[in-house]
């Protein structure tokens, strides 16, 4: 776990969050960071515990000293490296709730929309996917529904939650025009030609318009004192 700013901040201030498959996590995967990632899922596949946590040792010396989220979708492997959190993509009810990697992790999980929200709020997890973000060419209605119930920088803060499904350079504009602020992607990154350009391109689009959002610095000055 990094200890620099806490990362309840630091997911609080973060933008993209990026799925990364198993044939993809090289120690390379890392360099996402630079190029605008802020939330790294390192997803476990067919691999070994000890191959998945590897991956995520490595990931971490190369992020030494940034404020990236380094987690992963698997609770075992979270366990192991002391993830910064663990990302459950449809969890069902277990009766003795969700393993934390440690004291300070942090739980996600996919929700359909706002009818879902409530698992975010006052529940073991602190973020969430909503989507499908895109449908058919089109916003998805359940990612409209959630920026419009649940704002993603009004304050007093919301959950957090990111749009996911279908995003890519050519539909993250209509995303954020929806009211999304927060985008989470995989495959439009990693079958695209140029995996670390096309990062960039999603991460300043929705920098572009975090900036330029009313309220976004008192948002930020909130993140540090939670």
């Amino acid at each position: 776990m990094t200890a620099l700013v806490g990362l309840k901040t630091r997911l609080r201030l973060a933008r993209l969050a990026l799925v990364i498959p198993p044939h993809a996590a090289g120690p390379e995967a890392a360099d996402f960071a630079a190029h605008g990632a802020d939330l790294l899922i390192f997803t476990r596949g067919d691999r070994s515990v000890e191959e998945a946590v590897e991956v995520i040792d490595v990931a971490r010396k190369r992020l030494f000293g940034l404020q990236t989220i380094v987690a992963t979708d698997s609770a075992d492997v979270g366990q192991a490296a002391k993830a910064d959190a663990v990302f459950y993509r449809r969890p069902g009810w277990r009766p003795f709730g969700f393993r934390k990697p440690h004291e300070f992790a942090l739980l996600g999980r996919s929700i359909d929309g706002p009818e879902d929200a409530d698992k975010l709020d006052g529940d073991q997890f602190t973020f969430g996917f909503v989507g499908p973000a895109i449908e058919d060419g089109l916003v998805g209605a359940g990612v409209a529904e959630m920026a419009r119930q649940y704002p993603p920088m009004a304050l007093p803060a919301h959950p957090v939650w990111f749009a996911a499904g279908g995003i890519s350079p050519d539909t993250v504009e209509a995303v954020i025009a929806a009211g999304a602020r927060r985008a989470a992607v995989s495959s439009a990154v990693f079958d695209s030609e140029d995996p670390f350009a096309t990062t960039k391109l999603l991460a300043d689009a929705l920098k572009g318009a975090w900036i330029t959002e009313p309220g976004a610095e008192a948002y930020g000055e909130d993140a540090f004192r939670a």
